[in-house]
């Protein structure tokens, strides 16, 4: 099969891509570029996306032999998935935006864009499985429960899995790092991304002032009408939150 491994620059997608080599398909990388900004100067970062994520992806493509593009679906994030982002919470809820990159991005933006160049698959380094059931493809959980993303997939539609392909799904994240080593991947020790890729140092509420300006009110005892405390916006709470 003709592949288009989506390469983050972090060392499940390097050794997913390893793995689809090995298997004989004819594999190009590529890395997705969805800002315009680089977050590599933000201290204590964890995200993602950033400029080193690239050099770090076309590095591991290079030592293993395989031509590596950067798509830049910036406009198409900012849209998709940012401003969704933001309007999820003006609405009062609380969104996921790694469920919405991937319904609108990685198996929508760039799977249509895999397919229009006769590409059969894009295969990512997500940890879930796709089971061919009784009416075609099915999605799993991972063996791995705790590195588990079968939630933030569940969104895709059938035709959608039929053209993915999830080769850490059957495997624990100790393993994929000791295999990572074992190749010489260079990202073999780097660590994983936990942040909001456009939101690196953490800060929701700040991000969500910054593109919503301050809505300050007050914050009011309900049982007896007491003023306990002003905020900025109702936007930076969600229910249930600690």
């Amino acid at each position: 099969m003709k592949v288009i491994a989506a390469m983050s620059g972090g060392v499940d997608s390097a050794v997913a891509t390893a793995r689809m080599i090995d298997a004989g398909h004819e594999v190009v990388g590529v890395h997705l570029a969805l800002s315009r900004k680089s977050h590599a100067d933000t201290a204590g970062s964890r995200g993602c996306c950033t400029l080193d994520d690239a050099r770090d992806a076309r590095r591991v493509a290079d030592m293993l032999g395989i031509p590596f593009y950067v798509w830049d679906f910036s406009a198409r994030f900012a849209e998709d998935v940012i401003a969704d982002f933001v309007d999820e919470y003006v609405q009062g809820r609380t969104p996921n935006p790694c469920l919405r990159c991937n319904e609108k991005i990685k198996f929508s933006a760039v799977l249509d864009r895999a397919m229009a160049m006769d590409f059969d698959a894009v295969a990512t380094g997500h940890y879930a499985q796709i089971v061919q059931g009784v009416h075609g493809a099915e999605l799993h959980r991972a063996v791995d429960s705790a590195k588990d993303q079968s939630y933030v997939l569940g969104v895709l539609q059938a035709w959608q899995l039929e053209h993915a392909l999830f080769p850490l799904g059957n495997d624990v994240k100790a393993d994929v790092r000791a295999e990572a080593e074992q190749r010489g991947l260079l990202v073999a020790k780097k660590p994983d991304s936990h942040d909001i890729c456009f939101i690196p140092d953490g800060d929701t509420a700040g991000f969500l002032e910054s593109r919503l300006g301050s809505m300050p009110g007050e914050i009011v005892d309900a049982a007896t009408g007491d003023v306990l405390a002003e905020h900025n916006g109702t936007f930076a709470f969600t229910i249930g939150q600690r």
